[in-house]
C-alpha cells in the first residue's frame, strides 16, 4: 500500500496525448520532460527490441507499424491481444506502459517517488473500460486514489475562484473520444447536471475522414489503394494529421509523401491539395453528432442555452475553426478557451488529487454516472416463458456516491435460486444493452416473504459498483463487486504481467526520446572535432552499406538550429526514421526516405 504521505499527481490518460500534472504552491501545474508537457500515447519497439515510448515511439510508426501501438483507449475493456513486434499484450498493459513513463516522469520532475494517482476517463467510459484504467494504473505501480470523467476535471480549473452560482457547459472533442458535461457550480461546490457522449468520436475519425478522401484520390489516378500497405497506410494517416493541424490556421494544405508506393516496379508519389472547405464538408456530420450531444445534455439538466453561463471548451479537436464556429452559431455565445485545451484535464485531475490530499485547491466536486444501471427482470410470462426486459436501478446522470434498492419476486413458488444479471445501458431491451455481470443466489424455497428478493447497487465515486441480492426472509445473500472481461487478469498473470513490463521498462530507453530520439546514444558520438559520427561496429557498416544516408544525416544535423516548427518536427522524424531503416538494412526504405530528407533540406536552406 502507498504511504499516505505520497504526492499524488493527476493524470490524463489520452487516446493522443496523455499528460501529468501536480498542485505546486497551491496551483495546478504540468509536469513536462525537456520542455515537452504532452506525452504521444504511443508505445512501440525498436529495432533493437528496446521499448520506447511517447515521441520515439510516434516518430518510428510510419516506419515500423508492426513494432507500433496507438489510441490504444479505444481498446480499453477488451482483453484482445495487442500485438507489438513478436509479443502481444493486453490493453492494460499498453496503457501500463504510458501510465509508467508519466509516473517516472513525475517522480523526476517532483524529485521523489509518485505512487497514487488520479486518472481521468471519458464520462461515457463504462465499468469495463474504468476498471481497465484502474488494472492498467497497477501495473505501472500506482494507487488510483480516485477516477473522475474528463470534462468533469476540466470544470475544476475553470471558475476556481468564484462562489457566484454558475451554469457551465463543458465541450471536450479529444483525439479518441467526445464527451459534454452540464455543470452548476455555486458556493465551492461543483455539480454534474447531466452528461452525454461518444467513446468512439474524436480526432481519430477526423484524420481517417481525411485519409480516405486523400487515398481515394490517389487511387483514382494511379489504381493502388495505400491503404492496403500497412507502412503506405500509416505515412499517409500521420501526413493527414500534420494537415489537419495545419488547416486550423492555413486556407489550403499540401499533402506530399515521396515513394510511397509502387506499380509496375516504379516509385509513385503523393502530392494532395485540401483546402478548408473540403475538410470541413468532410468532417461536418461528426461534428453535428457533437452538436446533438450538446443538445441532448441540455435537455436532460432543464436548462436552456440562455440558462448557460460558460461554454469550456476542452480537447485538441475544439482548434479546429469548424467546430468554435457550430458552437458559436448554435449557442449564441463565445466559447471559452481560457485554459489549454490539451491540459484542461490532467489540472483539473491535480486539483481533485491534491483535495484528496487535504489541501485546499479548488471546488467540491459532486459527479454523476453516465450510464443507467440496472438487472434483467420479467414482465410477464407467456406460453413461450418468461418475458424479460432490461429493470433500472442506479439511473444515468444520478449523483455519486449512489445507493439503491429494488425488490423483486420470485417467478415462482419454491424457486431455489435466483440468477442476478446486470446490465448498463439505456434500452428496455435485455440484448441491446451491456451485461458487465452474471451471479447467482441459492434460495430457501417456499412461499409469501421467501419469494421475495432485494437488489442492491452501490457505486462509488470511482465508478466501482457493488451488487448484492438478498432474501428478505432469510437473509441469505450474495455479494458481487462486477466481474467483466478484466477478471481473466488473475493474480498469477498480472503477476507475470509486472514482471515483464518491469523488464522492458529497465531495458527501456524512454530518457531519451523528448531529446535527440531512441538511437541518438548508438548512433551518434562526438569526434574530437564535435561533427556527429556513427560509433559501434554494426553502424560502422551501416556506414559502408550507405555512404549517402550517413552523408544526408551529417547535412541534416548541421542544419538543424536553422529550423524550426512544423519543418523541425518533420526533419527529426525523417531523420530518425531513415537511421531505423538503416538499422534494418533496407535499402528501398533508404533510399526513399534519403529523397523525402533532401527535398526537406532544400526547402530549408
Amino acid at each position: 500500500m502507498a504511504d499516505r504521505q505520497d504526492p499524488i499527481v493527476g493524470i490524463d490518460l489520452g487516446t493522443t496525448n496523455s499528460v501529468v500534472a501536480i498542485i505546486v504552491d497551491g496551483k495546478p501545474l504540468v509536469l513536462d520532460e525537456a520542455g515537452e508537457k504532452l506525452l504521444p500515447s504511443v508505445v512501440g519497439i525498436n529495432p533493437q527490441g528496446q521499448l520506447v515510448t511517447g515521441v520515439a515511439a510516434r516518430n518510428q510508426l510510419a516506419a515500423f507499424p508492426d513494432r507500433t501501438v496507438a489510441s490504444i483507449k479505444r481498446q480499453m475493456g477488451r482483453m484482445d491481444p495487442v500485438a507489438l513486434g513478436d509479443q502481444t499484450f493486453t490493453p492494460p498493459e499498453i496503457s501500463a506502459m504510458i501510465l509508467r513513463r508519466l509516473r517516472d516522469r513525475a517522480s523526476r520532475a517532483i524529485g521523489q517517488p509518485v505512487n497514487r494517482a488520479v486518472i481521468t476517463v471519458p464520462a461515457f467510459f463504462d465499468e469495463n473500460q474504468r476498471q481497465a484504467t484502474r488494472e492498467a494504473a497497477g501495473l505501472a505501480g500506482l494507487t488510483v486514489e480516485r477516477i473522475i470523467n474528463e470534462p468533469t476535471a476540466a470544470t475544476l480549473v475553470y471558475h476556481a475562484g468564484s462562489h457566484d452560482r454558475k451554469q457551465i457547459a463543458v465541450y471536450d472533442f479529444g483525439g479518441g473520444t467526445f464527451d459534454v458535461s452540464i455543470v452548476r457550480m455555486e458556493a465551492g461546490v461543483i455539480e454534474v447536471l447531466s452528461s452525454r457522449g461518444d467513446v468512439h468520436l474524436g480526432g481519430d475519425d477526423l484524420d481517417q475522414v481525411l485519409v480516405n478522401h486523400v487515398a481515394d484520390q490517389f487511387q483514382t489516378e494511379h489504381g493502388v489503394d495505400l491503404r492496403k500497405n500497412s507502412q503506405a497506410r500509416y505515412r499517409l494517416w500521420l501526413a493527414c494529421e500534420q494537415a489537419k493541424r495545419r488547416l486550423s490556421t492555413d486556407e489550403t494544405v499540401e499533402i506530399t509523401e515521396e515513394f510511397i508506393a509502387e506499380k509496375a516496379g516504379q516509385p509513385l508519389h503523393l502530392t494532395a491539395t485540401v483546402t478548408r472547405e473540403e475538410f470541413e464538408e468532410l468532417i461536418e456530420p461528426f461534428v453535428a453528432r457533437t452538436i446533438d450531444s450538446l443538445d441532448e445534455a441540455l435537455r436532460e439538466s432543464g436548462l436552456t442555452i440562455h440558462q448557460l453561463d460558460d461554454l469550456v471548451l476542452v480537447g485538441g479537436s475544439t482548434r479546429i475553426p469548424l467546430v468554435e464556429a457550430r458552437l458559436r452559431e448554435e449557442f449564441q455565445r463565445e466559447p471559452s478557451r481560457a485554459v489549454d485545451p490539451d491540459l484542461a484535464v490532467a489540472l483539473g485531475a491535480a486539483v481533485q488529487a491534491a483535495m484528496i490530499d487535504g489541501r485546499s485547491a479548488g471546488p467540491v466536486l459532486v459527479d454523476v454516472t453516465g450510464h443507467t444501471l440496472g438487472i434483467e427482470a420479467c414482465t410477464e410470462m407467456t406460453f413461450a416463458g418468461p418475458k424479460m426486459f432490461f429493470s433500472p436501478i442506479i439511473h444515468r446522470n444520478t449523483p455519486l456516491p449512489a445507493r439503491y434498492e429494488q425488490a423483486y419476486s420470485t417467478l415462482y413458488d419454491d424457486q431455489d435460486a435466483v440468477d442476478i444479471h446486470v446490465l448498463q445501458g439505456e434500452r428496455p431491451e435485455v440484448h441491446r444493452n451491456q451485461s458487465i455481470g452474471k451471479f447467482r443466489l441459492e434460495l430457501e424455497t417456499g412461499s409469501g416473504d421467501r419469494n421475495k428478493v432485494v437488489v442492491r447497487f452501490d457505486l462509488t465515486l470511482d465508478g466501482i459498483l457493488k451488487v448484492s441480492a438478498t432474501q428478505s426472509a432469510t437473509g441469505l445473500s450474495q455479494v458481487l463487486t462486477i466481474q467483466n472481461a478484466l477478471s481473466q487478469f488473475q493474480a498469477d498473470d498480472r503477476d507475470r504481467a509486472e514482471s515483464r513490463l518491469k523488464t522492458m521498462f529497465d531495458d527501456s530507453v524512454e530518457f531519451l526520446d523528448e531529446d535527440d530520439g531512441p538511437f541518438s546514444n548508438e548512433w551518434q558520438a562526438e569526434d574530437s572535432d564535435g561533427k556527429d559520427a556513427l560509433s559501434t561496429a554494426d553502424h560502422a557498416s551501416a556506414e559502408v552499406r550507405f555512404p549517402e544516408a550517413v552523408a544526408i544525416l551529417k547535412k541534416a544535423d548541421s542544419l538543424r538550429a536553422s529550423v524550426e516548427g512544423q519543418d523541425a518536427e518533420d526533419l527529426e522524424l525523417l531523420c530518425e526514421n531513415l537511421k531505423q531503416a538503416m538499422t534494418l538494412d533496407d535499402p528501398a526504405a533508404v533510399a526513399s526516405l534519403i529523397a523525402e530528407l533532401d527535398d526537406l533540406l532544400f526547402y530549408v536552406r
